[in-house]
Parts: C-alpha cells; sequence; structure tokens
C-alpha cells in the first residue's frame, strides 16, 4: 500500500509548492531526486529484484519526501 501512498503525497507537496509560489532550486532538486529514487526502486524490482537493495531505494524515497515536506511546513511558517 506504501507504492501508492507516497506518491499522493509527494504531489501533494508539488501543488501546495507551486500554488503558494515557493518552489525554488532546492525544491526542484528534492522532487527529482524523489522521482529518481522511484526509477530505481521500480527498476530493480523489475530487474534484479533484490529486496535489501529495493528496501534501500524505497527508503531514500522516503527519506526525500520528508525532508521536501519538512522544507515545505518551514518556508509556510
Amino acid at each position: 500500500m506504501n507504492l501508492f501512498e507516497m506518491p499522493v503525497l509527494f504531489y501533494a507537496a508539488c501543488v501546495i509548492l507551486f500554488v503558494t509560489n515557493a518552489v525554488d532550486g532546492l525544491a526542484l532538486v528534492l522532487a527529482w531526486l524523489y522521482v529518481a529514487s522511484r526509477i530505481a526502486h521500480s527498476l530493480i524490482h523489475l530487474t534484479c529484484n533484490n529486496v535489501i537493495h529495493r528496501l534501500a531505494a524505497f527508503a531514500a524515497s522516503n527519506v526525500v519526501l520528508l525532508v521536501l515536506w519538512v522544507r515545505l511546513v518551514v518556508t509556510l511558517g
């Protein structure tokens, strides 16, 4: 289920950043890091399917998303 819940939080953060005009270079880097880590997670799942590597990519995407949300709250707060 987490594979489908986390992107919704990503989309919400992106929309909030855009609507509040809070998009800057760091937000873009964090957004693209999230996308890249999700792509890496999918590629690992489709190829070797090593659970440890897949978990590392998933955890990295969650950490990046958390940093994006913390940055968003600090910027708007």
